[in-house]
């Protein structure tokens, strides 16, 4: 049985805009970089719609280790929320 459902999107813009949600994504973001190993970097980029940031290599030796190595994937597998 279908039920119509209206969502109250600035009420969810203001959620995923959060401080709360940033620093989240902060948080889980410099994990991911710290446990990726030397080299690699976190840059928060918070978006107007939703919290965000990026983890990076940061130079030469970090880039080789992610092309050979996987490191950010592997990182994202111990990362703990």
């Amino acid at each position: 049985m279908a039920q119509n459902v209206k969502l109250n999107l600035s009420g969810i813009n203001a959620v995923m805009t959060s401080p709360a949600a940033q620093a989240l994504v902060d948080r889980l973001g410099k994990q991911v970089a710290s446990d990726a190993g030397d080299g690699f970097e976190y840059v928060p980029r918070p978006h107007r719609y939703t919290a965000r940031g990026y983890v990076q290599t940061g130079d030469a030796r970090a880039r080789r280790r992610q092309a050979k190595e996987a490191a950010l994937e592997g990182a994202l597998g111990r990362v703990q929320r």
